[in-house]
């Protein structure tokens, strides 16, 4: 499945390392731009226009779920009897936050976002991901925004620059000034996307938020972040949430394998 552009792709990019007496798979996030977000610098609001430059996202922790292995009871003369899943839901923490994922969206670049960690090989069926409020006794690897914003108690912020209608004879546009769209609500995304990180191979899953989304009001209107609009705010984060998605992406396009 294609995601629409622009989008921001969020990439788990998968090496394999030397762990012990046998192989391990080392999950590196990263964070891509895809291109059309030049779209996302200048996008007509009812008071002027809108440019979006950042997004800060802080993750707790993102989680594989392993898939559940079957279980064939045995017999006096060999298996016997219906084969289930086991009961067992064991997870597989890929990173223990919090920590900021912090997208520039006009860089086209692939950009660093989280550190490798150490995931072992097998089959999973589904991915979490905890966006987490900041709290005072937490340290972040990022404490603010390159627009300010302090992070201390936020979970999701949204920041760009708003520039009203030109006026005057002859016309002249006044200088851009900065806004905020932040958060404090902590939710876990859940997706049912297995994955297999076979032993002796390369993995990659891929987070991927629809930018072109986050400013889509009803009925093919454009939401304001420049009118500071708590209602509005709310609606634009709550499309920013609902723009994630997670998918096996091994050859790294954008695209769910």
């Amino acid at each position: 499945m294609r995601v629409a552009t622009p989008y921001i792709a969020l990439v788990l990019a998968a090496t394999l390392v030397g762990c012990g007496g046998g192989t391990g798979t080392s999950l590196l996030v990263s964070t891509a731009v895809k291109s059309g977000s030049a779209k996302l610098s200048a996008v007509p609001t009812g008071s002027g226009t809108a440019k979006l430059d950042n997004l800060y996202l802080v993750v707790k922790e993102l989680e594989l779920t392993k898939a559940p292995a079957a279980v064939a009871p045995t017999g006096p003369t060999g298996p016997s009897g219906p084969s289930g899943p086991s009961s067992g839901h064991d997870v597989e923490e890929i990173e223990a936050g919090p920590y900021v994922l912090e997208v520039n969206i006009g860089d086209t670049n692939l950009q660093t976002a989280i550190p490798a960690s150490l995931v072992p090989a097998g089959s999973y069926k589904g991915i979490e991901f905890e966006i987490h409020r900041v709290r005072n006794t937490e340290k972040l690897n990022v404490q603010a925004t390159r627009g300010g914003v302090k992070l201390d108690g936020l979970s999701i912020v949204l920041e760009g620059t708003c520039t009203a209608p030109a006026t005057g004879t002859p016309a002249t546009s006044p200088a851009p000034t900065p806004f905020a769209v932040t958060s404090t609500m902590e939710v876990e995304v859940e997706y049912e996307s297995p994955v297999t990180i076979a032993e002796g191979s390369t993995a990659n899953l891929t987070l991927a938020f629809d930018a072109s989304t986050w400013l889509a009001g009803p009925n093919g209107t454009t939401l304001d972040p420049c009118l500071g609009d708590p209602k509005v705010n709310a609606k634009i984060i709550a499309n920013v949430k609902a723009s994630l998605r997670a998918f096996g992406d091994d050859d790294r396009d954008g695209d769910d394998d």
